[in-house]
C-alpha cells in the first residue's frame, strides 16, 4: 500500500510539472508583425500612442477600410487637424503603398475585435 501511494504521488507530481511547464501567462500578446509595428510607431505613434492604443481604435474590418483606396478615408479623418501634413504626405506617397500591407496586419493584430492583448510600446 505504501508503494502505491509513493507511485501515485510521483505520477501526480510529474503530471503537475508537465502542465506548469506548458503554462504561459494568459492575456498577453507579443507582437507578430514587428515591421508593421515600426511603420505604425513612425507614422502614427506620435499622436496615437503605442500600438496597443492605436490599433485598438478600430475593428479589423474598419482598419481594412481605412487603409484601402490609398487611405482616402483615413486622410479625410485627419485633414484639417494641426501637425498632420507629414502624415498626409506619407499616406499619399509611394512609401505608404509599399508599407500599407504590413501596417494593416499590425493594426488588425491589435484591433479592438482581435483576441490580442498587446504588450508592445
Amino acid at each position: 500500500m505504501n508503494a502505491a501511494k509513493l507511485l501515485f504521488g510521483a505520477v501526480l507530481g510529474l503530471l503537475l510539472s508537465l502542465s506548469v511547464a506548458d503554462a504561459r501567462p494568459r492575456g498577453r500578446h507579443v507582437v507578430q508583425e514587428k515591421i508593421g509595428q515600426y511603420y505604425y510607431l513612425r507614422a502614427c505613434g506620435g499622436c496615437h500612442g503605442p500600438g496597443k492604443i492605436g490599433g485598438n481604435m478600430a475593428t479589423g474590418e474598419e482598419w481594412k477600410a481605412l487603409l484601402s483606396e490609398h487611405a482616402r478615408e483615413l486622410i479625410g479623418l485627419h485633414e484639417g487637424e494641426a501637425n498632420v501634413t507629414a502624415l498626409i504626405d506619407y499616406l499619399k506617397g509611394p512609401r505608404f503603398e509599399r508599407e500599407h500591407e504590413r501596417l494593416l496586419r499590425f493594426l488588425q493584430e491589435f484591433a479592438n475585435d482581435s483576441e490580442s492583448i498587446p504588450t508592445c510600446y
